[in-house]
């Protein structure tokens, strides 16, 4: 590499485990190109680079707007990668030194019960209605759990839900559950659907966060906990390190929008970011927040009422 790159593309923002990458990893490979972004992978590390519309994330470096349309030619090249810089092939070096650190914002407080419950049914009336056949996000709602009324992909997931959902409803009465019952309630889901990331990975880190963002420290730990310990070797490399990530605490930009605009009870705005997401991604990361949501709402909020009736 005696002579200097043809093209050097800024980076504008970066995610928190993005700059972990670029610190100890030394050489990658471009393991995936796409029409906006592209993956470079070190064992079983992911970095994302990609353009502003794909949103900022834990994994990913933001370039300039149209940046990228010259370098699509990248993929199966190896990586020099830096602090500073990453070089792709002598042809493209990204350069990092000017870039500003992406986190994630806070959670907005936790709606009271009644209004989330409200929050939980106009969603799930959005879901019967608008949600794709493709995906886990119909097999949530009561409406898909007639025989033969849902594809073939949500009857198989749904007595998985069905297992994850009084799993957490354990976790969030406190219930003890062993090792072995948390592992098998998540187990089920990881790694169900085609695809790079397949729905089942995509509702359960719609799970998590949802936990994250009510405040649920607990539960969310055992479900991250239960996800690391059957991970190995049941989903795509690449889903696997979301899931990591997710289970870490680190989610994407457009999941935390989601989930804060249904939070607020803004669904309909909710709803149009979730189907810009993937091919099915943003539908069925919304599948495990309304799972969580619901289970995180009725119990309590049964409960509370039946104070006040009998204060």
């Amino acid at each position: 590499m005696a002579a200097g790159p043809d093209l050097v593309v800024p980076i504008l923002r970066s995610g928190i485990l993005a700059r972990q990458f670029c610190e100890r990893v030394g050489f990658a490979n471009v393991e995936a190109v796409f029409e906006r972004c592209f993956y470079l992978r070190s064992g079983d590390d992911f970095l994302c680079i990609g353009e502003p519309d794909i949103g900022n994330g834990p994994i990913t470096l933001i370039a300039n707007p149209g940046s990228l349309a010259t370098v699509r030619s990248v993929a199966g090249q190896a990586a020099l990668v830096c602090n500073e810089r990453i070089t792709i092939a002598n042809s493209v070096r990204f350069a990092l030194d000017q870039s500003e650190l992406w986190r994630l914002f806070d959670w907005p407080v936790c709606p009271p019960l009644d209004r989330l419950t409200d929050t939980c049914a106009a969603l799930a009336l959005r879901v019967a209605t608008d949600a794709p056949r493709e995906g886990l996000a119909r097999c949530v709602i009561d409406e898909c759990e007639t025989a033969g009324s849902a594809p073939p992909l949500g009857r198989i997931a749904r007595p998985r839900v069905a297992l994850l959902e009084r799993w957490v409803s354990g976790l969030l009465d406190g219930r003890a559950t062993s090792a072995i019952a948390s592992r098998e309630a998540v187990r089920g889901l990881i790694g169900l659907g085609p695809g790079l990331t397949p729905s089942g990975d995509d509702l359960l880190i719609g799970a998590l966060s949802a936990l994250d963002a009510v405040g649920e420290s607990e539960a969310h730990a055992a479900m991250a906990r239960a996800i690391i310990d059957v991970l190995p070797g049941l989903t795509t490399p690449l889903s696997a390190g979301f899931l990591r990530a997710a289970a870490a605490g680190h989610v994407g930009e457009n999941l935390c929008k989601i989930l804060s605009l249904i939070m607020t009870g803004d669904i309909d705005a909710a709803i149009a970011l979730a189907g810009k997401v993937g091919h099915s991604s943003g539908w069925d990361m919304i599948a495990g927040i309304l799972t969580t949501l619901r289970i995180v709402a009725a119990p309590r909020w049964a409960s509370a009422a039946h104070a006040v009736a009998f204060s």
